[in-house]
């Protein structure tokens, strides 16, 4: 009976190949939309508001553009101009200024359109699966490999990059991939143009590129013996491709190093100032960490792979690939390891690895190949897990930001009540406090600053003013429950009634009362 399994197993392989392509695209899409779309309504993240980080920045956008009466275009120049003095990434900015313009601050409508990315990005993914001449189960089990786990905050959070250059990434390749099946120019064309924008909206997606260039010789090279006569061969016959995508990596990279300047990524390369044993253990902890089930089942996946040594061997240029992909990340992250969104896209060249080459990897049969594909299956089950986790936790804390603020504006809204903002060192929390009630009419919010023992408005014309605390009628501040807590202010809230609105806290003053 035991034998007969892996039988039933191919044969229902074989039935679902068998269905018709308009089918599988329903299935598809009916199936990633029902997944993305189901864990962000289902865990609350649609609807869950503000979270204190880079939404602040669409609160600030609103308050330019209404209050400060910046048109459309000040706007976009105010921002790329800024950001391309720290980093180079100048589409993520017109794009959330052009977000802002159309949405304002109803982060539900921006919330649907982050999910949307995710949908496509993983039909995109699955279709690249497929025209690696993977079956359907297989790509959709990559499609979910790259895309599941911790890296999964980018369904919900609106400030990270990674699920746009991801659709664009997935996108590109396909289009390369049906050029190279093909060999029609428009999807060339289609390929650059997706790759170009990727390359634009966040800098370790350019790292992609050169991914790109080695996968289009990788093609041209299928069964053949490697030589320097064939390999100029498939140069010459995909030579303005190549070109194209070596001048696009070739020009950002020189705009990155030599005009933006390296300063501002704190997490990049080597640090004299870090020592070997601290890289270590950023990395020691990061795969027992974020990275804990890849690291995990790729160990077990890779010992299986290994029984069949004489035939790995000759997966040279799937390893090569590979490592195109990865190394580079953790290059990139060599300070800070890889962790939640940056997991994207090294998860890439983990999947492209363990899921497409593993899978069609012919002498892998038999009980080995059921405890690979358990394997893959149990690592999703995990990630699944922890993607309902983090998205839980992300609708409980956007909830309490919103109990918060409305609590607050309620008490002091049309009168001269003063606020305090203890968020710092998180600025950003403190941001939000500051443009959201401005643009809710209320601009009496002030900002305790712990290592100078003092509260000042910190933002906007009057940012020198302070104020005494005897002045302050509510204080809002981390607790416990919030993973951005560091530290107790050192107030005296004696005076203070608390009101605990989930991961934040809130000190409202006691009525004072006539002798």
């Amino acid at each position: 009976m035991a034998n007969r399994f892996p039988d039933r197993v191919q044969m229902y392989y074989e039935k679902l190949e068998q269905i018709g392509k308009k089918r599988e695209a329903v299935l598809v899409w009916a199936l990633f939309a029902a997944l993305v779309f189901g864990v962000v309504t289902v865990t609350g993240t649609l609807t869950s508001g503000f979270h204190l980080v880079d939404d602040w920045e669409f609160a600030q956008y609103v308050d330019w553009m209404t209050l400060d009466g910046y048109s459309l275009w000040d706007c976009m120049r105010e921002s790329v101009g800024f950001d391309m003095t720290l980093r180079f990434r100048p589409l993520y900015y017109i794009n959330r200024v052009l977000m802002t313009y159309v949405f304002g601050i109803n982060l539900t409508a921006m919330s649907v359109v982050k999910a949307a990315e995710i949908v496509v990005a993983l039909a995109a993914l699955y279709y690249c699966a497929r025209q690696m001449e993977c079956r359907m189960i297989h790509a959709a089990l990559f499609a979910l490999t790259v895309m599941v786990g911790y890296q999964s905050a980018v369904w919900w959070k609106l400030g990270p990059q990674e699920s746009y250059d991801m659709m664009m990434f997935s996108v590109g390749f396909y289009f390369l991939l049906k050029w190279l099946s093909t060999d029609q120019r428009r999807y060339a064309c289609v390929s650059v143009g997706a790759l170009f924008l990727m390359s634009l909206y966040k800098e370790p997606f350019i790292l992609l590129l050169p991914f790109v260039g080695l996968y289009v010789l990788y093609d041209g090279m299928k069964g053949k013996r490697v030589t320097i006569p064939r390999l100029w061969e498939v140069v010459r016959r995909r030579f303005w491709y190549l070109l194209t995508i070596g001048i696009i990596f070739a020009v950002e990279i020189f705009l990155i190093l030599f005009v933006v300047g390296t300063n501002n990524y704190s997490y990049v390369g080597l640090d004299e100032s870090v020592t070997l044993d601290q890289y270590v253990q950023v990395w020691r902890n990061a795969a027992g960490n974020n990275l804990k089930w890849y690291v995990r089942f790729g160990v077990l996946m890779g010992l299986i792979l290994l029984t069949y040594w004489e035939h790995v061997k000759r997966l040279g240029w799937e390893i090569l690939l590979t490592a195109a992909i990865m190394l580079p990340q953790c290059v990139s992250y060599s300070k800070t390891a890889l962790e939640e969104r940056y997991i994207l896209p090294w998860a890439l060249g983990y999947a492209f690895f363990f899921v497409i080459a593993g899978c069609r990897f012919r002498p892998l049969s038999g009980k080995r190949r059921i405890a690979y594909m358990l394997c893959l299956l149990l690592m999703l089950a995990a990630h699944g897990r922890v993607t309902l986790r983090e998205a839980q936790y992300f609708t409980y804390r956007g909830e309490s930001i919103k109990r918060m603020l409305n609590a607050t504006l309620d008490l002091v809204q049309g009168t001269d009540k003063k606020v305090l903002s203890c968020f710092a060192p998180n600025a950003e929390g403190n941001k939000t406090m500051y443009h959201w009630f401005r643009i809710h009419g209320y601009d009496e919010v002030f900002y305790w600053e712990e290592d100078e023992n003092k509260i000042n408005r910190s933002y906007g014309p009057r940012e020198d003013e302070q104020a005494d605390f005897a002045d302050i009628d509510v204080i809002v501040m981390y607790n416990k429950e919030d993973r951005h807590w560091c530290y107790e202010p050192s107030l005296d809230l004696t005076d203070f009634t608390e009101k605990k609105c989930g991961t934040i806290t809130m000190y409202v003053r006691n009525a004072k009362t006539t002798s």
